[in-house]
This record gives C-alpha cells, structure tokens and sequence, in this order.
C-alpha cells in the first residue's frame, strides 16, 4: 500500500512541474525538507524555501516539461531519471532571459517517511549543459583535427 502511495505521490509531482505549480510538487513534503539541487551552492532548508526555489525555475522556463524516464523504489527511497525540456523566458538566478530552448537529463532520488511524506531529495543534473544551451557559456571545446603523415 505505501509503494503505491508513494509512487502516486511522486506522478502528482511530476504532473505538478509540467503545469508549473510549485505548491502541488512540495503538497507532500513536510515542513522541515531537506533538498539538494546540484545547481546550488547550498541544501535548501524547509518546505517554503523549496518552493521558492521551484517558483523560480518555473519562471524562468513557463513551459516547463518533464518526463520520467525510469523510476526505482527501494524502500522509502525512489529514484527518477527524467528528461526536462523548456524555453528560457524569465530571469534565472540573475541570468536575463535568452529565448533559447534547453533540454537537461537527470536524476532526482527523493526519501518518504512511514506517511509517504517527503523528507528529502536530491536533483542531480548538469546546469553546466543547459548554460551551454541557453548560450550563456561557452560550448565544448571540439577534438583539434588530426593529420595523417
């Protein structure tokens, strides 16, 4: 019964991502969430703060979509791999909006209590690519071109 509730959970979330409601992703997470976010220099502490967090994401890029990929759940803890695809169209993290589209891979393994509640996640993903992307950083040095003698 709770690895179905658990699993509900986490659909309800992606389903709350795709139409950008920060609150529906953290409606079951408890007050003193724990999140890590690869992207940040710093845990995020508390249920509110996570949604800020979202609310800027969700800003950023409106048209935001994630699928999960796979999913596995161990005990209390699941784990998604997702693909997010969206177009930069407000500020992110001091960035001005840049029109382009990013497409980013990544995981997020995310922990319930006994409730099916959430009381920690971690996204891992690679900000590094959607920077590359959006055209805000430089892209990938190329493989000099060898001669043959």
């Amino acid at each position: 019964m709770l690895r179905r509730l658990i699993r509900a959970r986490a659909a309800d979330s992606v389903a709350a991502w795709n139409r950008g409601d920060a609150h529906g992703v953290v409606e079951h997470a408890v007050e003193d969430l724990l999140w890590r976010d690869v992207a940040l220099p710093m845990p995020i502490h508390g249920r509110e703060a996570f949604r800020t967090v979202l609310r800027g994401y969700m800003s950023a890029f409106p048209d935001l979509r994630v699928e999960v990929t796979s999913q596995v759940l161990d005990g209390p803890r699941l784990a998604q791999e997702w693909t997010a695809t969206g177009t930069h169209q407000g500020e992110l993290m001091g960035i001005p909006p840049t029109g382009r589209a990013a497409k980013v891979y990544g995981t997020t393994v995310i922990v319930f209590d006994e409730d099916a509640q959430v009381i920690e996640g971690a996204m891992y993903w690679n900000p590094l690519a959607m920077m590359h992307q959006l055209g805000v950083m430089p892209g990938p040095v190329s493989e000099p071109e060898t001669t043959t003698r």
